[in-house]
């Protein structure tokens, strides 16, 4: 089903992007943390931070932000604020692979994720068939997205340990591919609604 539908590859490919981005995210963090030589209770206190930044965060974009932006914008632009932020993180990372900015791109891209992207995603599916939405959703968001997961650190480990990839490179690699998923959220936006306005089931 997934094969035979444009829009459904489309949102599989978002997901897989999606997992690409925060795989890569995660090991340039624990890359830039482990260079810093911190001992583990700055570690705790660091994660602690992030953690806390982002919960609080997160509810004040839903209410003050996600629905003006989902409204006005559409979901395509509300789709692609992960992805920018991604682009914008990892450009910043290639640039300067400081805690500061860790911490800073971290935050921003949690919050995006959960505030934003979460909601977005979720409003691709009423244009789906109820059969198969039913069928293809739990697909997509846990075989895609748990094994975008595995089959995306296998890919940070090529880049790194064979294609020998430093942190800024790697960093250049993720902006890249951010950058298509920007597209991919955009072209995605249109689909939703186009089948928004004919009604047709995928």
């Amino acid at each position: 089903t997934i094969i035979r539908s444009p829009y459904l590859g489309g949102i599989s490919l978002w997901v897989f992007l999606l997992s690409l981005a925060g795989t890569f995210a995660y090991y340039l963090q624990a890359e830039v943390i482990s260079n810093a030589n911190l001992d583990s209770a700055s570690c705790t206190q660091i994660f602690g931070a992030i953690d806390l930044a982002a919960n609080i965060l997160i509810p004040l974009i839903q209410l003050l932000i996600t629905g003006f932006l989902l409204k006005r914008a559409g979901i395509g632009p509300t789709l692609a604020v992960v992805a920018a932020i991604a682009v914008i993180g990892f450009l910043a990372l290639a640039a300067m692979p400081t805690l500061a900015v860790v911490i800073a791109v971290q935050i921003a891209y949690r919050a995006g994720s959960f505030a934003l992207s979460n909601p977005a995603r979720e409003a691709l599916w009423p244009v789906v068939d109820r059969e198969q939405k039913y069928k293809t959703k739990n697909v997509v968001d846990n075989v895609v997205f748990r094994g975008g997961d595995v089959a995306n650190s296998w890919i940070y480990n090529a880049l790194s340990a064979s294609a020998g990839l430093g942190t800024a490179a790697i960093a250049l690699v993720g902006a890249t591919v951010s950058a298509g998923w920007i597209v991919v959220s955009v072209v995605l936006g249109r689909a939703q609604a186009a089948k928004t306005r004919s009604q047709t089931p995928v």
